[in-house]
């Protein structure tokens, strides 16, 4: 699960302590360059953090942007970084590039190749879905910047479920993805219709979880195809 403390804050305290992966935001939303919600002092407030909680920041990242913005955008990151270093607690950043800049096939590849040449290791990466043409140059990156790199998951942008399906299936043979974190693809709809009151609670919460099923039943499909075709490699 990711809960933001500022509007999810006793679901956030009920999740802890359950064994669960609880990935708690720190950006301040729609910042660019980054802000944190705590301010600079990361560290200090890191200190309260349980250490099962894995910090997650989103960073509008562009290798392509303008000077000033880019290095205190990279000044941020790494300040996070270093704080989690201190804190002990896992790191995943979620990279999507300012739409406000010319994006090409590789800009999140050396977005990713920047980070990594300034020092900074995230424990996970997460990414809108590449495709498939794209995934052996970020898998052969992680592979070779950061071998301990716990992987690749992806974001959704409120993305019809057709779109993830795609992404799900360019990812058939990557090495490093892992699975797929997304929220409002699965409760924006549901959540529209309870406040037009067409649904109720209850019907909000079966709504949104038959798509999260669905999304499920999707991912392992693709797995499944893919360790198939691992196996009939192997074979060969």
């Amino acid at each position: 699960v990711l809960i933001d403390e500022r509007y999810g804050a006793d679901a956030l305290y009920a999740a802890t302590g359950r064994g669960w992966w609880v990935g708690r935001p720190v950006e301040l939303p729609g910042s660019n360059p980054l802000v944190f919600e705590q301010g600079r002092a990361m560290a200090g407030a890191l200190a309260a953090w349980p250490r099962e909680q894995v910090i997650k920041c989103l960073v509008q990242y562009h290798p392509d942007d303008e000077l000033d913005n880019r290095l205190e955008q990279e000044a941020q990151v790494r300040a996070l970084y270093d704080a989690a270093q201190a804190s002990g607690h896992e790191l995943l950043l979620e990279i999507i590039p300012s739409k406000d800049l010319p994006r090409a096939d590789d800009t999140v590849y050396r977005a990713l190749k920047r980070l990594y040449n300034l020092g900074i290791y995230p424990d996970w990466w997460k990414l809108e879905p590449p495709t498939a043409a794209q995934w052996p140059a970020l898998d052969a990156l992680i592979a070779e910047r950061d071998p301990y790199c716990r992987g690749v998951v992806l974001l959704g942008l409120n993305a019809p479920l057709d779109v993830l399906r795609r992404g799900f299936a360019a990812a058939r043979a990557s090495r490093s993805c892992r699975g797929f974190m997304v929220g409002r693809s699965l409760f924006q709809r549901p959540a529209e219709r309870w406040l037009a009151g067409e649904i109720d609670d209850a019907g909000l919460v079966t709504e949104a979880g038959a798509r999260f099923a669905e999304l499920v039943a999707v991912w392992r499909e693709e797995r499944g195809a893919a360790g198939r075709a691992l196996s009939e490699e192997g074979a060969r």
